[in-house]
């Protein structure tokens, strides 16, 4: 079918092996939207990681599509924040560094 082809083109796992920018995956550990299963992240989180990426992939559990606990809510702030922090805030210059004349 010429569909599968155009799926198969468009799906984020055929490029798994390209993908170097490091990737926070959060999903609701009862989602049942039938396009979102949580198979789907865990899929792609060991495509990733086994193609050497950088990658964390963190399940809320009980959370549907749509987080709904304020302890989920704190969680993906948390892990947002901290995996900003780590990969994408540049880093501070270092105390040597700015001690040169």
């Amino acid at each position: 079918m010429a569909g599968d082809a155009t799926y198969t083109e468009m799906s984020p796992f055929t490029y798994a092996d390209r993908i170097k920018a490091p990737i926070l995956l959060i999903h609701g550990g009862a989602d049942d939207n039938s396009g979102t299963f949580p198979i789907q992240s865990e899929r792609m989180y060991a495509a990733l990681k086994g193609n050497g990426a950088t990658v964390r992939y963190v399940v809320l559990p009980n959370e549907p599509h749509g987080y709904r606990a304020l302890e989920s809510t704190e969680e993906t702030l948390w892990q947002m924040t901290d995996w900003l922090d780590r990969y994408v805030k540049p880093k501070p210059a270092t105390e040597t560094a700015e001690r040169r004349p």
